[in-house]
């Protein structure tokens, strides 16, 4: 019974996956103020909540205003114009549902990414990736929050 329940702990346990690539070095210098590109889900909340308790601003999206501007005498170029130089790109699923939330309502993820991007270069400066159990899934509870916390605030100049 023991080796049973050693084997199932070790089975689920290893089905958790996380890393992080840091992709640019150079930290960034300036306000904290970033957009975010991801779906409204109870989990991106916690992201946002954490970030916004190290001092982010958080906004919803990179563009509000739209740009017209004369190229040539024959062209007109129309754009957003970003708001934000930088925006945190999160894509993953978890499941909402009751019956496959955790407890202490945590999520359990199939997979979760999350990349900052510098608008201004086009550039990728890091990318998160994980799956398995949130913060809050009680005994088997992860730090995926966390580790995209820290890489954004990471990012920044200290």
């Amino acid at each position: 019974m023991k080796l049973l329940s050693l084997l199932l702990f070790l089975c689920l346990v290893g089905c958790a996956h996380n890393s992080s690539t840091v992709i640019v070095e150079r930290k960034i210098e300036g306000p904290k103020v970033i957009a975010l590109d991801a779906p409204r889900t109870p989990w991106v909340v916690e992201i946002e909540n954490r970030l916004r308790q190290n001092g982010f601003q958080i906004l919803r999206w990179a563009s509000q205003k739209r740009v017209r501007e004369q190229v040539s005498d024959s062209k007109v170029e129309e754009f957003s114009e970003s708001t934000a130089r930088y925006v945190l790109v999160i894509d993953g699923y978890a499941p909402l549902d009751p019956m496959t939330r955790c407890f202490g309502g945590g999520f359990r993820f199939s997979h979760l990414t999350a990349e900052l991007v510098d608008v201004k270069t086009n550039e990728t400066l890091f990318n998160v990736s994980g799956s398995g159990y949130s913060e809050n899934c009680p005994p088997m509870s992860g730090k995926i929050f966390h580790n995209v916390t820290s890489a954004v605030v990471n990012a920044w100049q200290q």
